[in-house]
């Protein structure tokens, strides 16, 4: 497994290109009955979508059952959940935006293929592609669709780094389906923390100007 994971991140590194930080990509999850797999990174936030309703920040579909023809649960999983494809209602690409940025992101990934990818946008405004076969070559399985076979990607940023949007993609086909997406938030940079203690200072000079 981890000859695997060192021959994607070769790879990805060339894909990266202008990025300021190469991702680390792995697979890995924790199973959960009916459910299917969930990170297993400590304190990452999990989108679930059981609640059949597709967030605020993203665009694609949530299913609340499968559907094989078209787009298939992922194994395991018996809850609803995330769709990008070109029929019945859904789109490609999906995408996730989240403001501020990200130092780490997860999903649960069902039946990979080749045609399916995901695109990283960096804060910096460089792109990661993640295709379908580097995915599978991660997990160690095959990239052919078998909707028996699931795993869980885990990427991360880099040090210094952050993800502003994730893009699922499914070009010319149904689908790419998944679900358990985790997130955790990326630390403000120092630079950052100056300017909210400098603002702050600025206000509180105000206030006490404004009282006196």
């Amino acid at each position: 497994m981890k000859l695997l994971t060192t021959l994607a991140l070769a790879t990805l590194t060339v894909a990266a290109g202008t990025a300021s930080a190469v991702p680390t990509f792995t697979t890995g999850g924790t199973a959960v009955a009916g459910e299917g797999l969930v990170t297993s990174v400590a304190g990452a936030t999990t989108i679930d979508f059981n609640d059949g309703l597709l967030p605020s920040n993203y665009t694609g579909s949530v299913f609340t059952s499968g559907h094989p023809t078209y787009a298939a649960q992922p194994p395991n999983d018996m809850t609803a959940f995330y769709s990008v494809g070109v029929t019945n209602g859904q789109i490609t690409p999906g995408m996730a935006t989240f403001n501020g940025g990200l130092s780490y992101f997860g999903f649960y990934m069902g039946s990979p293929d080749t045609y399916n990818s995901v695109v990283f946008t960096m804060g910096d405004q460089s792109t990661v592609t993640l295709t379908g076969s580097q995915i599978a070559t991660l997990g160690g399985v095959s990239a052919s669709g078998d909707q028996s076979v699931g795993l869980y990607v885990n990427a991360w940023a880099g040090a210094g780094a952050k993800f502003t949007s994730v893009a699922f993609h499914s070009p010319g086909q149904d689908a790419f389906e998944s679900d358990n997406h985790a997130f955790i938030a990326a630390v403000p940079e120092p630079e950052t923390y100056a300017m909210l203690l400098a603002g702050l200072g600025l206000l509180g000079f105000m206030l006490r100007r404004k009282s006196s």
